[in-house]
């Protein structure tokens, strides 16, 4: 059990950060707790995920499972622009439960969390 179990998402939160999530090499899978990919428990109540326009390509993600093309969501990119900009905002307890998978070495995700 999270300890933000049964908390409204709708209040503005006094903590919080960001994490840069860089893809390894093959085969290309990463958790989302730390930017290299370790069991890091990161507490959170939801998360924003974008891709930098430079990643060569598409990077997915899934929540509890190693993440796959077949099973995956694509991260949408951040835009060149604000007004273009995307975000995939997913309400969940622990950065540590996202599963990425990209398929270049190198492609990034960017991760905005609060707590």
């Amino acid at each position: 059990m999270s300890k933000f179990a049964n908390l409204r998402l709708n209040i503005v939160s006094d903590d919080g950060g960001s994490n840069r999530v860089t893809i390894p090499a093959d085969p290309y899978q990463i958790r989302g707790g730390t930017s290299t990919g370790g069991a890091t428990s990161v507490p959170c109540r939801e998360v924003w995920l974008s891709c930098p326009t430079a990643n060569t390509s598409a990077v997915k993600v899934t929540i509890g499972t190693d993440c796959t093309d077949e099973t995956g969501i694509k991260v949408p990119e951040q835009g060149v622009s604000a007004e273009n900009a995307m975000y995939l905002r997913i309400p969940i307890d622990d950065l540590n439960k996202l599963y990425f998978i990209g398929g270049t070495d190198g492609d990034t995700v960017d991760i905005l969390y609060r707590s």
